[in-house]
Order: C-alpha cells, then structure tokens, then sequence
C-alpha cells in the first residue's frame, strides 16, 4: 500500500473537520466561496504532518484534529491572498476565488478563512493556555512578512542566495514548522520532542519550497494544477533565479522564455546543484526523525518525507 493510500483515514477526518463550518446557504457570498475552497483537492500534506507529529509521541487523534484543521484552513487563507496578488487564475486544477466571483469576494474569503482557522485552534481540548494561539499568530505574521518580500523582489533585478533563503523561511518553510510544532505541543511532547519536530518541519518546508520551485519550470502542466513557468512570468525570485543570477552575472536573461531557461540550466549544471541543495534539507529533516521515538506514526512520517522528496507535482 503507498504512502499516500495508508494516510487516507486521516485525509478523510481532517476534511470532515474543515467542512464542519456553517452552510454556504446561511451567508452564500461569504461561505459558498469558502467551501469551494475547501473543497478543492489537496494533498493536505500540513495537517497531516500535524496529526503524526502529535501521534509519534503519543498523543491523541481526537485533540489533534482541531489544530490540523487549523493549520489548513491558515494555508488556504494564505493561497486565496497570493492569487490574488500574483493574478493567478488556476489552483489546483480549478478557477481561483477572485476569478470565478471577483476580487472582493476573495478578499472577504480569505479574511472567513483565518477567521475560521482560529476557531478550529481554540477548540483544541486539551490546552488551556495561549501558547498554540501565540505560536499561531507569529506564524501568519512570518507568512505576510515573507509573501511582503516575494512581492519586493519582484521589482528588482536580483536577490542573493541568503536573501531568497530568508523569504523562502518566512514564507513557506514557517508554516511546516507551525503544523509540526503544533501537533508537537498537543500530543504533550516534552520540550526537547517540541524543539526537535519544529526543526524538522522547518527543513522540510525549505526543501519543499526549493524543490516547488524546480516543479514551477519542469513539472507537466496538468500535474501540476496551474500554469507551468507562471513564477518566471511574475518576474518571482525563485531559487532557479537566484541560481541563473550567480552563474551569468549581469547577462541578460530571457526569463519569460521557458525553453531558454531550460537551456541555461542544463547548460550550467543547476539542475542538479538545487538538487543536491534539496537533498541537504530532506537529510537534515530524517536525522531529525531518527532522534524520536520510534513507531508506526514516526515510521509514516518517514515515507511522507520520502514521498514529498519524490514528489512531480
């Protein structure tokens, strides 16, 4: 059975817990866009990193499928506001919000969705002080924060490899970091168990990041659920960019070309050294997992890291 198969019992409560919201004939303009995003399919890889988190030290599915839900909901909210700020018209195979209705209606949507986010965190059973709701907040402010200097660096010719590590932190890498700790926290982990999950998260959402960025430039369109080389076309400061930058110096670069790109990063082995920068975080990321206990949920999240790492979409 694959990864994705054995995960599916939690794929399927976690989208009862995100769909366990009002109906979308109560308010239609309000909760008819929200459920459609809901609705979208996803591979909910956050939330489940959230569940096993707490699972491999011992915790309980019942409290932690409100902090799962959460975090999904958060990443939702954040997808809603970026298409609308890079003009994307597909996610996920389907008409953005602001697409299908209008830009408004996704402002309002993504403002429903973090609303919602944070009910779903405070009803968390078995926590009864600010600390989730603290670590919450900073997270989505790291994410704004991120997201402020992708669109900076959209209107400047280069970013340096610390740079682009930084925005990539901020705005990818901390949402991982918050779905681990989280589940870390709610499973009743100890201090160190916390720590080293949080880590773990963090070094799998750079390797995410990096890698989504090859995705944006090779993966097969349908795949990948939006258009190939829309990151290029946005004038995105993406580790493919950084890379070019470094190798051609002030050449000019024809980044709207996809097949031209393609091109120079074969030409001058890029390729393979993003690879070979991915393959640093992932081996970071399972060292990390071989410090906690050992079990069928540390076991799962394992392959779930071996299946991101594999991942052509």
């Amino acid at each position: 059975m694959d990864i994705y198969a054995r995960l599916e019992k939690f794929r399927k409560k976690i989208d009862e817990e995100i769909r366990d919201i009002p109906s979308a004939k109560e308010i239609p303009l309000f909760y008819e866009p929200i459920h459609y995003v809901n609705q979208l399919s996803g591979k909910k890889i956050r939330p489940i990193l959230t569940i096993l988190s707490g699972l491999s030290i011992g915790g309980q599915l019942e409290n932690l499928l409100y902090p799962a839900a959460a975090v999904e909901l958060l990443h939702n909210f954040s997808l809603v506001h970026d298409d609308i700020m890079d003009n994307d018209d597909i996610r996920r195979g389907k008409e953005t919000v602001h697409v299908k209705w209008d830009v408004g209606t996704a402002i309002l949507t993504g403002d429903g969705l973090i609303g919602l986010a944070y009910r779903k965190l405070l009803m968390t059973p078995n926590i009864t002080d600010l600390r989730i709701a603290r670590l919450f907040t900073d997270a989505m402010l790291n994410i704004c924060e991120g997201q402020a200097l992708d669109k900076t660096f959209e209107k400047i010719p280069t970013v340096s490899r610390d740079e682009y590590l930084k925005m990539i932190g901020k705005k990818t890498a901390t949402l991982i970091q918050l779905t681990c700790q989280l589940g870390a926290i709610v499973g009743q982990g100890t201090k160190e168990q916390i720590s080293m999950l949080a880590d773990y998260g963090f070094q799998l959402g750079m390797a995410f990041q990096i890698q989504d960025d090859l995705l944006d430039i090779f993966a097969d369109e349908k795949d990948l659920g939006k258009r190939v080389g829309s990151d290029l076309a946005m004038n995105k400061k993406t580790i493919v960019t950084t890379f070019l930058s470094e190798k051609v110096g002030k050449k000019p670069i024809d980044i709207k070309s996809l097949e031209k790109v393609k091109t120079l990063l074969k030409s001058h082995g890029i390729i393979e050294e993003i690879q070979q920068m991915t393959e640093i975080y992932f081996s970071k990321a399972k060292k990390l997992l071989l410090s906690m206990p050992q079990n069928e949920y540390t076991s799962l999240l394992f392959d779930l890291t071996d299946f991101i790492q594999t991942r052509e979409k």
